[in-house]
C-alpha cells in the first residue's frame, strides 16, 4: 500500500493522509515538511535534493505521501498504488483555512497570502495548479480516486476496505 494525496491547500490533504497513516499504520511523508525541512514559511531547501529524498522515501513497501507539489509528485507517483486527488470547490478550502486559522506562524499579511494563493488555484497554469495535479491523476495507471466534496474526503477515510485491495 502506497498513496500519494494531493489537492488544493486546505482541501484537506493532511487530515486525509494522517486518518490512513494511522488507521493502517502506514509511514507518512508530508512534502511541506520535507520542502521546508519542517520550517513551514521558511526559505525552500535545494529542490533536487528534495526530489531525490522523496524517491528515497517512496522506495519503501508501504506509506502515505501527501502535498500540493506537482514538481515532487513525480518522485513517488512510479511506486504508488493508489492516487487520491481531493478536488474539493474553493469556497470550501478558503473555509477550512479560515477555520483553522494561521498555522504557520506569519502575520496577518501572510496569511492574506495564502488565502490568495488557495483561490488562484483553479487558474493557476504552474506546478501547484489544480490543471498539474488533474494532469498527473489523470495519467496514473493505479487506483485512483477524485474526492470533490468534504463527505467524500470523510468516507474514503474511513473506506479501508477500499484502500486495502
Amino acid at each position: 500500500m502506497r498513496i500519494v494525496i494531493t489537492g488544493n491547500g486546505g482541501s484537506g490533504k493532511s487530515w486525509l493522509g494522517e486518518q490512513i497513516a494511522s488507521r493502517l499504520s502506514l509511514p507518512l511523508v508530508r512534502l511541506d515538511d520535507v520542502y521546508w525541512a519542517g520550517a513551514y514559511g521558511a526559505t525552500g531547501r535545494d529542490k533536487p535534493t528534495v526530489f531525490h529524498e522523496v524517491e528515497e522515501q517512496s522506495r519503501g513497501e508501504r506509506w502515505v505521501i501527501e502535498g500540493v507539489y506537482g514538481w515532487l509528485l513525480p518522485a513517488a507517483l512510479p511506486r504508488a498504488t493508489h492516487f487520491a486527488f481531493i478536488d474539493l470547490p474553493v469556497e470550501d478550502c478558503l473555509a477550512n483555512l479560515r477555520a483553522r486559522g494561521n498555522q504557520g506562524g506569519g502575520d496577518a499579511g501572510s496569511f492574506q497570502a495564502m488565502l490568495d494563493w488557495v483561490a488562484e488555484y483553479p487558474t493557476r497554469t504552474n506546478v501547484y495548479s489544480r490543471l498539474v495535479h488533474r494532469q498527473l491523476w489523470e495519467a496514473f495507471d493505479g487506483t485512483k480516486v477524485r474526492l470533490e466534496t468534504r463527505d467524500a474526503v470523510t468516507r474514503y477515510a474511513l473506506a479501508l476496505d477500499i484502500l486495502e485491495t
